[in-house]
């Protein structure tokens, strides 16, 4: 059991006060998306299908999956000593808690109608948390919310430190 409290202790940093995920339903959408891209495949390269349409149709299939894994791998850790890193698809960045103004819940643009958390800076700019993209369906607000809460949390009773 020790080397279990060991590994723990590696893998997991007390430096971590928040650390934002993918919500449940987000990881079952993506587990299906990836499934999906995954069996696309093979049936595009072996059906009867014109050459053109069946490399459009891989070409789907391979961004949606990276562009479903690269949502999955996404987070936002806030951490004891002022910073939050984050990790979205495409970037990561790191805000030092004074310089963020508030977090709000937005919609997101383009694809679907997901909602998530948004960072608003001093300065003006927003970084969303592609971590927590939902569906809007029953309970996902209220998750949101939750998390909204413990990020808030941290921004406030750490801000003075």
């Amino acid at each position: 059991m020790a080397n279990a409290a060991a590994m723990l202790a590696v893998v997991t940093s007390r430096d971590v006060v928040v650390e934002l995920r993918p919500l449940p339903l987000a990881r079952a959408v993506t587990g299906i998306a990836l499934v999906a891209a995954i069996l696309l495949i093979p049936l595009a390269l072996t059906a009867d299908l014109p050459v053109w349409f069946a490399a459009a149709l891989v070409a789907v299939a391979v961004g949606g999956g990276a562009y479903a894994a690269a949502g999955s791998l996404s987070h936002a850790s806030a951490l004891a000593d002022g910073w939050l890193e984050v990790r979205n698809r495409l970037s990561t960045r790191r805000l030092q808690r004074a310089d963020i103004e508030r977090v709000s819940l937005a919609w997101t643009m383009g694809v679907g109608s997901n909602r998530r958390l948004v960072v608003h800076l001093k300065d003006g700019a927003t970084v969303p948390l592609a971590a927590t993209e939902t569906l809007p369906l029953p309970g996902q607000r209220r998750a949101l919310e939750e998390q909204s809460a413990e990020l808030l949390h941290w921004l406030r009773d750490h801000r003075s430190q």
